[in-house]
């Protein structure tokens, strides 16, 4: 066990009355208080640093515990993969299950925050409930619904994150942030949130609270030590409906962040959402409040003098904490107005962290700030929106659509996003491959999806042959040269970028060079897609430095993974391929169809007939052709690939049209209708996967 002892005759740990915690703790509470004075003076006082580890599973038990201040988790860990199974905070405990049973522990216990907690060694426990009925009737209970599996702690499960907000920049362009981060975590989840002002000064403050006077942050450096301690005073609601703290920071050497630290612990108990404002000037207390933070957002502006001034910022702080690397972002507000900096640009500038544009908020001014939060007076402003998907990726509740590949089976998409839009059902995060990059981009950009099914319908067996299917003059590569679907779209793609999506747009291939699935996320969406459609053979490739693209399907039909990577937590996925139920229902449709065809052909005169089977000596010449034996074998091996991919879906939506072919673009209602019907079934469980809220 890590950790530092702490010595109850120095002065801070003197003020914490033990027999009070203990009293809180939900295992003594019907002891009384000279039972409960013995008990604490048995006890001793540890700390724990951030991220410090109590105990591992598999460790012998030694020690009971009580949580004094601070969080803690109990997690399991399997082949990469960390289960949650409680968070604990002040009046919780811990370690007694393993000194019950003497078998190892079967969780690990870490700090999330710097804690404390009461140590009851294992000895002075044993002796404790062998003397002292109520306790040993509590443990008793306690074990056995363990042992029968009723745990319902684990089902309940409340976590409380920390957010910090870090800017060197002028106060407007940080705190107009925090202000509208803190309304869109409440307004998104519906959870408690508080918004911490630690602006150094009066002339520091949040935007609207002015005038508000600040408390002194040193005055609450021994809180929640006690019951008697209440933040209540301090706090005042914002009509945005979340709490606000504003205080005030004097330079007491130690002090300051002590408090900050009790002030955090103390907030955790009753808070989902903690989220500080932190003043421009990088010292002690505000490095050890982004020690505490569970996520770090550094915002500035695309100023190049300010950039490279954050850069240097974000390299201070992960080098003093290391810990911090994977938990920051940059939010970077575009003054350069109608030129947004591309995903690559930022990627170049910030390496691998995260790095969300925010547009300039409507009416805003340093002069003349808004005092309601954007978010909430113009919810529909690009500032608004991405403010929002902000809330959402830190609150582990970005919803995400893949709309996979399959051909003409692929038009069922659009039934899907008209019932989506619909209802209202936010969408995050679009992924999609092959056709579904073809029409996910699409809607992306314009999120309307009846201005897409108006597309879909106008295309007709003439239009396809004559003008989409641009048969290549020396097909060395492909049949088609691609030109012309691009063609068509291109009153909605051309010159499109990514950054200019409404939604945010993710399009899968796949480079024959690497022999790797790509994802496409910046530049030119017409690229991208005309990349994600090259069906091997059938349409030309495309070469991107020196590179050769093709379908995204090949190896990547149901892109899950493209969302999981980009923060998403909640996955709705459509796969369209006909399964082998749904192969042999078309093969036995298609047989009755072409009974029911002899049968009356048979009844026509000669000439009728004579017809009729010269199309049939010609269609047995002719189907399967090369294209269609590419085509199946292709998707026959796409469909084995987005069956297993799509496990990994929250809700799978399976859209199949049995009687149809791959090759039915010209007849796009029956696959849109299906789409609709399909999603509405599986709507209460979609809207049940919004609404859950994730830890």
């Amino acid at each position: 066990m890590d950790s530092t002892h702490a010595q109850e005759s120095h002065s801070p740990f003197q003020k914490i009355d033990k027999v009070s915690i203990l009293g809180q703790c939900p295992l003594f509470a019907g002891l009384s208080q000279w039972e409960l004075k013995s008990i604490s003076q048995l006890m001793r006082l540890v700390e724990f640093k951030r991220d410090e580890t109590v105990y591992r599973e598999g460790n012998p038990a030694d020690s009971f515990y009580v949580v004094v201040s601070g969080r803690f988790e109990a997690f399991v860990a399997s082949l990469e993969k960390k289960k949650i199974l409680a968070y604990l905070r002040r009046g919780d405990h811990f370690g007694e299950m393993s000194l019950l049973t003497r078998q190892p522990h079967s969780a690990t216990l870490r700090a999330l925050s710097d804690s404390l907690v009461l140590e009851l060694k294992k000895d002075d426990f044993e002796r404790t409930i062998e003397h002292n009925a109520t306790i040993s009737l509590e443990l008793s209970r306690r074990l056995s619904h363990r042992l029968r599996g009723d745990n319902s702690r684990a089902k309940t499960l409340f976590r409380s994150d920390v957010f910090s907000v870090y800017s060197h920049q002028p106060k407007n362009e940080r705190a107009h942030f925090s202000v509208n981060l803190a309304a869109s975590l409440f307004h998104e989840t519906h959870q408690k949130t508080i918004l911490i002002d630690l602006g150094s000064d009066e002339s520091d403050s949040m935007p609207g609270f002015e005038t508000i006077k600040k408390a002194p942050l040193t005055g609450f450096d021994n809180f929640g030590h006690s019951e008697s301690d209440s933040i209540a005073p301090h706090r005042i609601r914002h009509e945005a409906e979340f709490d606000v703290l504003s205080l005030s920071v004097e330079e007491v050497e130690g002090q300051s962040e002590k408090a900050m630290i009790a002030i955090l612990n103390h907030l955790a108990i009753e808070y989902r959402f903690i989220l500080i404002d932190l003043p421009s000037e990088m010292n002690s207390l505000v490095l050890k409040t982004l020690t505490q933070s569970d996520f770090i957002f550094f915002v500035t502006d695309s100023h190049m003098n300010n950039i490279r001034q954050t850069q240097e910022a974000m390299a201070d702080v992960e080098k003093l904490i290391p810990a911090s690397e994977g938990c920051t972002a940059v939010v970077m507000r575009e003054i350069f107005f109608g030129v947004r900096t591309t995903n690559l640009v930022r990627q170049e500038l910030f390496s691998k962290k995260r790095c969300f544009s925010l547009a300039a908020p409507p009416f805003f001014s340093d002069e003349d700030p808004p005092k309601e939060p954007v978010v909430v007076y113009s919810p529909e402003a690009e500032y608004s929106r991405v403010v929002r998907h902000i809330a959402r990726f830190v609150s582990n509740n970005l919803v995400g659509l893949v709309l996979g590949s399959g051909a003409a089976f692929g038009l069922a998409h659009i039934g899907v996003l008209k019932v989506l839009e619909r209802e209202k059902i936010p969408i995050d995060v679009i992924a999609g491959s092959s056709v579904g990059a073809l029409i996910g981009s699409v809607y992306a950009v314009s999120q309307d999806a009846s201005e897409i099914e108006k597309i879909a319908m106008g295309i007709t067996p003439r239009l396809l042959l004559t003008r989409l299917l641009d048969i290549s003059l020396y097909p060395v590569r492909g049949f088609l040269n691609g030109r012309g679907i691009m063609r068509h779209l291109s009153r909605h793609l051309e010159n499109k970028t990514f950054e200019s999506c409404r939604i945010p747009l993710k399009i899968t291939g796949t480079n024959l060079s690497t022999r790797d699935s790509i994802i496409f996320d910046s530049g030119m969406i017409e690229e991208a897609v005309r990349a994600s459609i090259a069906i091997p053979a059938v349409f030309k490739p495309v070469f991107i430095g020196g590179d050769t693209i093709v379908d995204g399907g090949i190896l990547n039909p149901l892109p899950i993974k493209a969302l999981h990577d980009a923060g998403v937590h909640k996955v709705i996925a459509v796969n369209v391929f006909p399964t082998i139920k749904d192969t042999l229902e078309q093969r036995l449709y298609l047989e009755d169809l072409a009974q029911r065809q002899e049968q009356a052909v048979r009844r026509k005169n000669f000439f009728i007939r004579l017809i009729y089977r010269i199309k049939k000596r010609l269609h047995r010449l002719f189907v399967p052709n090369v294209v269609d034996i590419l085509m199946n074998t292709i998707q026959y091996m796409e469909s084995e690939i987005a069956e297993i991919k799509g496990e990994e879906a929250d809700v799978l939506i399976r859209p199949i049209l049995a009687s149809a072919s791959w090759i039915e673009f010209y007849k796009p209602a029956p696959f849109i209708k299906r789409g609709e019907e399909e999603t509405m079934k599986l709507l209460p469980k979609i809207k049940a996967l919004v609404a859950q809220q994730n830890a």
